[in-house]
């Protein structure tokens, strides 16, 4: 079974969330299934959801995995709940919330997982990491690189994000 490259988004508010993402990210190249490439810096940003939430913080970490799209799914989601992920309202608060962005230019729509993930092309605080480590990854539906994608954004008025830190 041949390596397949996915690009995972990382995010949380809730705890030490930093401290989070490295547990998560070590757990995922434990696996024998999974090889993590590289990783984004590390973003701070305000939430999407409903008021009153702390920041954010956001990254995008490359991966190389033997498993298919759904496998991939319940391990992060298996990973989320190791780390005290609850599903309550919808761009609520959370611990960590793992997202495949992109499952090597797949086109999945099924009830379970839509690839690329899709609003990535509109959210700063995924494009912005994943520019980090993949500028010109190419989105297989718009045709456009993530660099080309964040331009855009920031054309229609989007603040661009502080700079970011290792993690």
């Amino acid at each position: 079974m041949g390596l397949t490259t996915v690009h995972i988004a990382f995010g949380g508010n809730l705890g030490e969330v930093r401290d989070t993402f490295i547990q998560a990210r070590y757990a995922l190249n434990q696996n024998d299934a999974i090889n993590v490439l590289k990783s984004s810096k590390l973003y701070r940003t305000p939430p999407l959801g409903p008021p009153g939430q702390p920041d954010y913080l956001n990254a995008v970490i490359a991966i190389e995995t033997a498993l298919e799209p759904l496998q991939l799914l319940d391990l992060l989601q298996h990973i989320e709940v190791q780390h005290g992920r609850e599903r309550g309202e919808r761009w609520g608060p959370r611990t960590l919330d793992l997202d495949i962005i992109d499952f090597d230019n797949r086109i999945v729509n099924t009830d379970r997982l839509t690839l690329p993930h899709p609003h990535l092309h509109e959210r700063m605080f995924v494009l912005c990491p994943l520019c980090d480590i993949a500028l010109s990854w190419q989105h297989p539906l718009l045709q456009a690189s993530a660099q080309q994608l964040m331009k855009q954004l920031l054309e229609q008025g989007e603040t661009p994000l502080p700079p970011g830190e290792r993690w």
